[in-house]
């Protein structure tokens, strides 16, 4: 056995962890849940897109037209993603109106990439260790399923995870001019995505006053404070073509201490099980790094961030799961390559409890407000009702009408057609209408059909189509009607 005794124990290693590969994509497929593949979760292309993917969507799409970003009135992002967006658009040579779901959720996916390659920037580490925990990343979507949603958080965590950790491994280079100003470009994506950065920024400071004070030279901080600045102000003022995208900014930032505060915008806890699993799963990496007696060093920062982080957003009225993707990545792509690195059978056990961790927040985390509607027959088929309208109807205008506030994402499904929202002249003519439902009673309209529509849970719209056939032929017969 002697000189196959190394041989081996590698091929154990590989053979057990394509074995855990597996077991991780066959629960998510058996939960139906995000622990699954992650390029094939981002082909799926029946989810619809959620009501906040959709109002960026509209953004983007709004800046491509020359509408400036600052005038947009967001309240909580930046115009990182459309930015983004629309350069990965004219790359692929794809217009907003012809991007699919999967389209939109392409982009946050490549920046949830260099997440799940964070592992392999850190020194000292063997290559199966970082092989492992990118794999973990990959496969389990850092158990949520918002990771590859046209959102700004995925483009913040990634900005803000690779400052972070280039900004520490930057201490010890020979040449580290290069990776102090991709970590100032990394803080510099982050705050043009969510003011909110700015708070984790005061936050990483703090960690590295006291525990790797030494990193803080004015050498190194000029070189990250002026590439985060030049990159934060590029993309905030949308490649300097906005510069009240500054003031936008600003009036963001001083917003957020209303939302903090629990005076403006409130979201109240809704999924407390979710919170406990991350809380669980800090504690424990907690417990891992207290085994040992070693003293404390640079080397705990990317804890200390993680658990201050979650902290931060468990102390504020403001909570959303989507708040803790950052200490969630930080802890998986970060600490546990750093925990798990020694012994075969410490790394086993580090990644095993890791993996329970990614289903269990997978498990507990609840899709409160997920899109419900039948999105691929609504397109389609209104399209269809469309031609048939315009045949019966010669020259005449055909447009939708769409009453009610809260009407996301209907304007990214309806975007092939003319609409118009809230109550304007000729509402009540339009061929298509769109009308909240508030209890079960059935508008009923002369010459039209009624449909119901559900958008979220509880949720749902009254869709009134003029009928064009004799008889009243049902136009949407997949529909309730």
């Amino acid at each position: 056995m002697g000189r196959l005794g190394p041989i081996l124990k590698t091929g154990g290693l590989v053979v057990g962890v394509l074995l855990w590969m597996l077991f991780v994509n066959l629960v998510g497929e058996m939960l139906h849940s995000p622990i699954r593949s992650a390029i094939a979760r981002i082909e799926e292309a029946k989810p619809s897109l959620h009501a906040d993917e959709a109002v960026q969507w509209s953004l983007a799409k709004d800046s491509t037209a020359g509408v400036a970003y600052s005038d947009n009135k967001d309240k909580f992002h930046g115009p990182a993603l459309a930015l983004v967006t629309r350069g990965v658009f004219a790359v692929r040579g794809l217009s907003f109106d012809d991007a699919t779901e999967w389209d939109l959720r392409l982009v946050p996916f490549l920046f949830y990439l260099l997440i799940c390659a964070a592992p392999f920037a850190l020194r000292g580490l063997s290559l199966l260790t970082k092989v492992s925990v990118a794999v973990l990343l990959l496969l389990g979507s850092a158990g949520c399923y918002f990771g590859h949603y046209f959102i700004q958080e995925t483009l913040l965590v990634a900005g803000f995870v690779w400052g972070a950790l280039l900004w520490m491994e930057s201490a010890d280079a020979p040449t580290p001019w290069w990776q102090l100003a991709l970590a100032g470009a990394g803080f510099g994506l982050a705050l043009a995505c969510k003011v909110t950065a700015a708070a984790y920024l005061v936050l990483f400071l703090l960690t590295l006053i006291v525990l790797a004070r030494e990193t803080l030279t004015m050498r190194r901080i000029a070189w990250v404070a002026a590439s985060a600045t030049l990159v934060w102000v590029g993309l905030q003022t949308c490649l300097f073509t906005d510069l009240n995208g500054l003031a936008a900014w600003g009036h963001q930032f001083s917003r957020s201490f209303g939302v903090a505060s629990g005076n403006d915008d409130t979201l109240p806890l809704t999924n407390p099980g979710y919170w406990w699993a991350i809380g669980l799963w800090l504690a424990f990496l907690v417990a891992v790094r207290f085994y040992g007696s070693r003293p404390w060093s640079a080397r705990d920062v990317p804890l200390a961030l993680a658990v201050l982080f979650f902290l931060f957003h468990l102390a504020l009225p403001y909570k959303t799961p989507w708040l803790l993707f950052l200490p969630v990545c930080i802890s998986l792509s970060w600490v546990l390559p750093l925990l798990a690195e020694g012994t075969p059978g410490r790394l086993v056990v580090s990644l095993a409890f890791a993996t329970l961790f990614v289903c269990t927040s997978s498990l507990a985390l609840e899709r409160h407000t997920r899109t419900r509607f039948p999105c691929s027959s609504l397109t389609g088929q209104l399209g269809e009702y469309r031609e048939k309208w315009q045949q019966v109807n010669p020259g005449k205008r055909f447009y939708v009408a769409v009453s009610g506030g809260h009407y996301w994402p209907l304007p990214y499904y309806l975007r092939a057609h003319p609409v118009g929202y809230g109550d304007f002249k000729g509402a009540e003519a339009a061929p298509v209408r769109f009308l909240p439902a508030y209890d079960d009673s059935r508008p009923v309209v002369p010459g039209h059909q009624t449909y119901s529509l559900p958008i979220r849970n509880g949720e749902r719209f009254w869709v009134i189509v003029q009928d064009i056939e004799e008889g009243g032929k049902s136009v949407f017969p997949y529909w309730h009607h």
